[in-house]
């Protein structure tokens, strides 16, 4: 392989290597990094540019970033100012809690109420284990608080208090993660489209410069057996942008 094959490949390693640690809660292990560029025989020091980008991508290698280096300044303020307001929520004693998760795993209303507000600091402590993917701590946090005043209304399956925790615990996690996916399908369908736009107006770019004039829709499709519709759209989602079309 060339020099140029090489670092088209490389390239795409990192990618790769970005995405498969995105998926596994921002951590990649030290083993897997080095098995993903075993084959491009990279040395300490381009070794380290790789572990450097993912450093910026918010990447944690064998364990995860602290959380001040994966979120931005002004995040870690709002954060900490949130923090200190839910340290005036005075939690009770745990025989009082468990009275409190009784009653609410019975259906009390007030005792539900009480239950999810003393339960706020959980659903930022599980934010914080998802900081750095690609979503807002205040969207994490504001997920793990909708499902939780959800969860306090469905104990009643339950057996035991002490099985509480572990229930609301699943709840917020799975309404974060759903979050991160949701940005995720997003961001993807970004890439898609964008590819999209670009194929048309590479293709145009071409086929105007061999022509030496704008071409048609009709003649771009049917140069590269290309649906008229699929240019359209991508002219459309371009916002009219690609100027080699007629």
């Amino acid at each position: 392989m060339d020099e140029r094959q090489k670092q088209v490949l490389f390239l795409k390693r990192l990618r790769e290597t970005a995405d498969t640690a995105a998926k596994n809660g921002n951590m990649i292990s030290e083993e897997e990094l080095e098995e993903a560029f075993a084959d491009l025989d990279l040395n300490e020091d381009q070794m380290q540019q790789v572990r450097d980008f993912l450093k910026t991508k918010g990447v944690g290698i064998g364990e995860a970033l602290p959380i001040e280096e994966v979120i931005s300044e002004e995040e870690m303020n709002h954060l900490r100012d949130y923090e200190e307001m839910l340290d005036s929520i005075e939690v009770p004693s745990d025989s009082v809690l468990d009275a409190v998760k009784l009653s609410a795993m019975a259906g009390e209303r007030d005792a539900q109420k009480k239950l999810a507000e003393y339960s706020l600091k959980k659903v930022v402590d599980i934010a914080r284990l998802y900081a750095g993917q690609g979503v807002y701590m205040e969207d994490l946090i504001g997920a793990g608080n909708e499902v939780l005043l959800i969860a306090v209304t469905q104990l009643a399956p339950l057996d035991k208090p002490d099985e509480v925790d572990g229930y609301l615990g699943r709840r917020i996690m799975d309404a974060m993660e759903d979050v991160i996916a949701a940005n995720l399908d997003e961001k993807a369908a970004e890439k898609v489209v964008e590819e999209r736009v670009n194929l048309v107006a590479d293709r145009a770019r071409e086929m105007a410069e061999e022509l030496g004039r704008k071409v048609s829709v009709a003649e771009l499709a049917a140069e590269y057996d290309m649906d008229p519709e699929d240019i359209r759209e991508a002219v459309r989602l371009s916002g009219n942008a690609i100027g080699d079309i007629q």
